[in-house]
């Protein structure tokens, strides 16, 4: 039987290479895994086998700014040795229509499985800490656990639409770990009042351009309160309630889902950058470059139109962004977002009929639009529906600042003087 299996996977493995384009390593890999996997199962039943679930702290690529989370499977026998981890996270810039796809939320993740030496050492390069959680599972758990896993490991098993909150490498990880379980998991109630966007916030804080960028892109949907499964997306928050859990056997008896946690690659200090500028200090500026350029319109009663154009393009090239996250993607709150009414594509529409009608020395009154836009943004901040990034507000003030005056000159008959 045991032959039979090594023959079965041998031939999954010899359809996988004729099948995919992954580089030589990854087909290596999966090779060995499969291997394993013939092997495994038969050995299982042994108290030898010891899961843990293995977070690892955040770094400093976009992707890894929230950590990340894996299943380590190692087993000791006389004779037989093996460490493996298994990783819902993995994926490849090389996929087809990458940015693309990303764009749409349409992002397709795998389970990969690597040596736990080749994963220990890509994170001492990459100085993240690793923390263990050796997870206290019965033999028969602990074999139904590595079943599934195994059989996740198939090439029509293994991929995934990703999700950024809801289905992604923790949530993925301690989902396979509670089916697993005879009974169930009883939850820690105590979780803290939090919101996805706080959650967001907190690991981005260091990096304000991305916070900056994620915070607009994110809808009303993410500033609800979040429960203990959705906040278990991090992969700090879903350690620290895992480390809290507890089994309820079928027979009532209890016991904690933790057996010990062990530190395996301590977290160096997390550098914090220091960018030249701030998306405030930046957005602050402008508006204090506004207040200076309206002032100077009424003094010298002009009217410098190359102010209200750049805004305009600045306004719609982001809002070419926002709008499309807002209307075409799949991205999670990103539907809710009360941003897109002043970060939309329209100004980029309306830019080459302001410029026409100030070289004809005619007032650009479509300007007026951007009041009720304005009026949507304030009401909605003002109302809790949804919370705008300071930045946000800023960009906000500048252009409520040009849409007041240009309206109080319009109608004191400024344009019907020439200028």
């Amino acid at each position: 039987m045991k032959i039979l299996r090594l023959f079965f996977c041998s031939a999954l493995a010899l359809h996988y290479l004729c099948t995919r384009k992954d580089n030589k390593m990854q087909k290596i890999l999966f090779i060995l895994c499969l291997l394993w996997a013939a092997c495994f199962p038969a050995a299982a039943q042994t108290d030898s086998v010891r899961v843990s679930l293995l977070t690892v702290s955040p770094g400093t690529k976009v992707y890894e700014l929230y950590g990340h989370t894996a299943i380590r499977v190692k087993e000791v026998t006389p004779g037989r040795y093996s460490d493996w981890v298994f990783n819902y996270g993995t994926f490849s810039f090389e996929q087809e229509n990458f940015v693309w796809r990303f764009l749409k939320g349409e992002t397709d993740y795998e389970l990969g499985v690597v040596p736990y030496a080749l994963f220990y050492d890509n994170y001492v390069r990459e100085a993240r800490g690793i923390h263990e959680l050796v997870l206290n599972l019965t033999p028969a758990e602990a074999r139904r656990l590595v079943d599934a896993l195994s059989q996740n490991l198939l090439p029509e098993n293994a991929t995934y639409r990703y999700n950024f909150f809801y289905d992604n490498c923790t949530t993925r990880a301690v989902d396979m770990i509670e089916k697993a379980i005879d009974g169930k998991i009883v939850w820690p109630e105590n979780a803290p009042q939090r919101s996805l966007r706080s959650i967001v916030e907190e690991y981005a804080d260091v990096y304000p351009w991305i916070e900056l960028g994620q915070n607009i892109l994110l809808g009303a949907e993410a500033d609800e309160p979040a429960g203990r499964k959705t906040q278990g997306f991090a992969p700090l928050y879903a350690e620290g309630f895992v480390e809290k859990a507890q089994i309820v056997a079928p027979d009532g008896q209890t016991r904690y889902l933790v057996n010990t946690a062990t530190t395996l690659l301590p977290t160096p200090p997390r550098a914090i950058p220091d960018p030249p500028v701030t998306p405030n200090v930046l957005l602050g500026t402008l508006f204090a470059i506004a207040v200076a350029v309206t002032a100077r319109e009424w003094q010298k009663r002009r009217y410098f139109w190359s102010m209200d154009a750049l805004l305009l393009l600045a306004q719609g090239l982001v809002g070419l962004v926002v709008g499309f996250m807002f209307a075409c993607s799949d991205h999670p709150t990103v539907q809710s977002n009360w941003a897109v009414a002043i970060l939309n594509p329209l100004p980029l529409l309306y830019l080459p009929w302001m410029l026409k009608q100030v070289t004809l020395h005619r007032a650009p009154i479509g300007l007026y639009a951007e009041a009720p836009m304005l009026v949507v943004l304030l009401v909605a901040g003002l109302a809790g529906v949804q919370h705008f990034p300071t930045g946000l507000w800023l960009l906000g003030a500048t252009l409520g600042l040009r849409c007041i005056s240009f309206a109080v000159r319009h109608r004191q008959g400024f344009w019907k003087q020439g200028v």
